[in-house]
């Protein structure tokens, strides 16, 4: 339970990062409702990124024998995109706190929350593990 609540705290914290980030890009802005954009934001990653990630891998996954690996990893790229503009939808439409308006900057904010997601994943897992350490737990097992 509580490694569940650090994920959360990082997830909501990074994710008002980028957001915030993200709402310098023309046609982005923040709204009074900011910290509820976060929590739909936060929560639409969580249900709807897997979904639309599995999607793709279970389609990729029944013809990949045909398919290159320049191909496959165009296939990863485009539902990452997929996912994050989704995410984006589901938040926009959910929370007076954030809005998109006109097409560059719905493809300007896909592409920084998109990148950002990387930097995510790639620090994730040592900021939970020194989450863990701070509050005296011990890091998660497999986990540095």
């Amino acid at each position: 339970m509580k490694s569940l609540a650090i994920r959360i705290a990082i997830a909501l914290v990074f994710n008002a990062i980028t957001l915030w980030v993200a709402s310098v890009l023309p046609g982005v802005r923040l709204g009074a409702g900011f910290l509820w954009a976060v929590v739909v934001f936060t929560a639409a990653t969580l249900l709807v990124k897997p979904l639309i990630l599995a999607l793709f891998h279970r389609r990729h996954a029944q013809r990949a024998d045909r398919r290159t690996w320049i191909l496959s990893k165009a296939l990863t790229v485009a539902a990452g995109l997929l996912a994050t503009l989704a995410i984006l939808l589901v938040t926009s439409l959910f929370s007076n706190g954030f809005t998109i308006n006109g097409i560059f900057g719905w493809i300007g904010a896909t592409l920084v929350i998109w990148l950002a997601s990387f930097i995510y994943d790639f620090v994730d897992d040592g900021l939970e593990a020194k989450a863990h350490e701070l509050l005296g737990g011990a890091a998660s097992p497999g986990k540095p």
